[in-house]
């Protein structure tokens, strides 16, 4: 909870990068007052270049939050801006599971995914005038064995199509879980109980003083 922090968070302007309703609910549920501001930075990042998957999507997270934090500076004074930015992908074995490009390459990830388990990587960036704080929370979900039918019924829906790892945990694609040891909202794209730590952190230790 942001309890120790709320009398301070009335002197900041505090932003969220993102543009996803998914997250935009779960700040809402903290009774953070952001800003919806969609980064513009280009997700191209060449996962070669960094050791752990922790890295690379702190990396992108980073970029998402640095652009967003230097367009709204050149529009007023960044002394009390506060950027939050936040990037969720799936893993299976070593292999990225991103958005999928079409419903036969969902198809093919859940297929994939069924009877097995998957770890969700969420990369958090908080940017202010005084530098950087940045996190990495995984979860790892498991899913039931799914019939071909419950996989097609899915996809038909929609709802994986804009989805890493073409699901939502969220949605009806919670029925087709087992169990997830970790931060469910780690998993629906922004790791809760992290966050309110690193924000009371933030802003007793680095912006009060």
């Amino acid at each position: 909870m942001l309890a120790p922090i709320k009398h301070l968070l009335g002197n900041y302007r505090i932003v969220l990068a993102s543009g996803s309703p998914r997250r935009q609910e779960l700040v809402k549920m903290l009774g953070l007052n952001a800003e919806l501001c969609p980064s513009t930075f280009e997700e191209n990042l060449n996962l070669e270049d960094y050791k752990e998957f922790s890295d690379y999507i702190e990396a992108t997270a980073l970029g998402k939050a640095e652009e967003v934090f230097a367009r709204l500076s050149s529009e007023g004074d960044a002394k009390n801006l506060v950027v939050i930015a936040a990037d969720t992908m799936v893993t299976l074995g070593k292999e990225i599971y991103g958005k999928p490009k079409d419903a036969a390459d969902a198809i093919r990830m859940l297929t994939n995914l069924s009877g097995t388990s998957n770890r969700v990587f969420s990369g958090v960036v908080l940017k202010h005038a005084k530098g950087v704080r940045k996190f990495t929370d995984t979860a790892d979900v498991y899913f039931g064995d799914l019939l071909p039918e419950q996989i097609q019924s899915y996809v038909d829906s929609g709802d994986p199509l804009d989805k890493a790892g073409a699901y939502g945990v969220q949605g009806p694609g919670g029925a087709l879980i087992h169990r997830i040891d970790g931060d469910f909202y780690s998993v629906m794209g922004l790791p809760l109980n992290r966050l309110c730590c690193e924000l009371n952190k933030l802003f007793l230790e680095e912006l009060s003083s």
